[in-house]
């Protein structure tokens, strides 16, 4: 038998061509994950200039999964994530990773110390907010900072030590107008932390920043929420005065008027606004506000096309009320575009559902826009506007105790709602609950002594109750000289 010899040389050439062979798969390998790296960060920075936010989030993830010390493209990165629309718990959350980066390699990186802070409000995360400000502030005190750290204080219930927190901080920074702001709402709500009336605040702000527009404006909403509009409305027309280069304060301007029921001063500030910043969010999301209130149609219309127009880089935000804006206004196809975009790019539920109820009532079929506003609620559209629409329908189509029990439940999450207590005082009349109706109706007046409409819905329900010597004495204090005012006097 043959004896068999074991090929040394072949064994040792194939040995050398495998271990050849695997190298070069390896260095393959590698020399394509670098090329798609660096295609991930050209790719990704020119979608970013693009504005293409989905596309630059993705591609700039590929990029930093690798290179995890490129600090200005983890800002850019949670920067992207932050602006996709429609924005997601899972967007949120990656900002925050990338943020949470940055600071493990830059301590004192204040933006990105800002943006986490805020980020863990907006998450309902304050003890994470507490931690990331306080740390921060240990290596590099900055007033905003400060004032966020103090605010998550307030909302973990440490109320004195968020006091301590903002006095200090007034008396180091007294140019901090919202520094002002946050101890005078902490004041009016926790008297017993401050020595000082929570006016005292507000006043400062005043005094120490004459020439602020934002100080006079903040001082006008604390006039305005306890009811002293005269002084509040003073304090306003002074602010417009005043350089509103800031886009910002402008809009919190705006929003003083708006809340003050003076759309039209709302509007000649949101001009000026426009004139600096076309493309602001804010802007267009406040002019539909305005063009709501004073319910022209052709003032809606105009203003949602040339917002969509304005935010055509990303209309996301403005377009649930540009929809609207369109429904209100009668252009229902529009509208029907809009909304179905917004379902194409899985929007929250909620609002589309919300703006299908507005479609349907719109065309009278109350009974479908019933079912899509009840959608909506359990979306979790628990807005005060969500409850009345569906109350209104619930009424529309026979459903009156639904109807009351909406809202009574309006009332009972928003016990300040001069809308809804005036419409359930209104619902009441048509059950001749005229007690309750009243009782109502007096809140509803409680919080808008001017209202017209809340003092009738007062005076009709005093007659129906027989008690016609205050309903008299109610109509005589009326300053109206309405048609419906005079038929009640005549039935007095």
């Amino acid at each position: 038998m043959p004896r068999r010899y074991f090929n040394w040389k072949l064994a040792i050439v194939l040995f050398i061509g495998v271990t050849v062979l695997g190298v070069t798969a390896f260095g393959l390998r590698e020399w394509r994950n670098a090329n798609s790296v660096e295609n991930g960060l050209e790719l990704g920075m020119k979608a970013y200039e693009e504005h293409d936010w989905q596309e630059a989030a993705k591609q700039l993830g590929r990029y930093i999964a690798v290179n995890q010390n490129d600090v200005p493209i983890l800002m850019k990165y949670a920067d992207a994530q932050l602006k996709i629309r429609p924005s997601t718990g899972s967007n949120i959350g990656q900002a925050a990773q990338a943020y949470r980066a940055v600071l493990r390699k830059q301590e004192d990186n204040l933006e990105a110390a800002l943006q986490l802070t805020q980020l863990y409000f907006l998450m309902g995360h304050f003890g994470e907010a507490e931690l990331i400000a306080g740390r921060h502030l240990g290596s590099n005190p900055n007033p905003e900072l400060a004032r966020l750290y103090a605010l998550a204080l307030v909302q973990q219930r440490k109320f004195h030590e968020a006091a301590e927190e903002l006095k200090k901080l007034s008396e180091k920074n007294p140019d901090q107008v919202l520094v002002y702001e946050s101890a005078g709402q902490l004041a009016e709500s926790h008297p017993e932390e401050f020595s000082e009336p929570a006016v005292y605040w507000f006043d400062e702000a005043v005094k120490n920043n004459p020439t602020s527009a934002l100080a006079y404006t903040v001082r006008a909403g604390f006039y305005r929420r306890n009811g002293n509009k005269t002084a509040a409305l003073t304090d306003l027309e002074k602010a417009q005065k005043m350089e509103l280069s800031d886009p910002s304060i402008g809009l919190r301007l705006a929003k003083e008027y708006i809340d003050l029921n003076l759309p039209e001063n709302a509007e000649q500030v949101l001009e000026k606004v426009r004139e600096i910043s076309p493309a602001e969010q804010g802007l267009w999301q406040m002019l539909a506000q305005v063009a709501l209130m004073s319910q022209s149609k052709q003032k809606m219309k105009a203003i949602a096309q040339t917002g969509l127009k304005e935010l055509s880089s990303q209309p996301w935000d403005f377009m649930p009320l540009a929809a609207e804006l369109f429904i209100r206004s009668g252009e229902l196809a529009t509208a029907a575009d809009c909304i179905s975009q917004l379902s194409q790019n899985n929007f929250d539920p909620a609002i589309v559902s919300y703006l299908k109820g507005l479609m349907a009532s719109e065309k009278g079929d109350f009974l479908n826009a019933a079912k899509e506003w009840e959608n909506s609620i359990d979306s979790g559209n628990k807005t005060a506007r969500a409850r009345l629409e569906l109350a209104s329908a619930l009424s529309k189509i026979g459903d009156t105790q639904s109807a009351v029990n909406q809202l009574r439940t309006l009332i009972s999450e928003n016990p300040d709602s001069f809308e809804g207590h005036l419409a359930l005082a209104q619902i009441l009349e048509q059950t001749s609950s005229w007690a309750e109706a009243l009782d109502h109706a007096s809140k509803a007046l409680q919080i808008d002594p001017n209202s017209t409409d809340a003092q009738l819905m007062q005076i009709q329900a005093l007659i129906q109750l027989n008690d016609n010597e205050t309903a008299l004495s109610k109509l005589n204090l009326t300053d109206s000289n309405s048609v419906d005012i005079g038929l009640l006097r005549l039935q007095v």
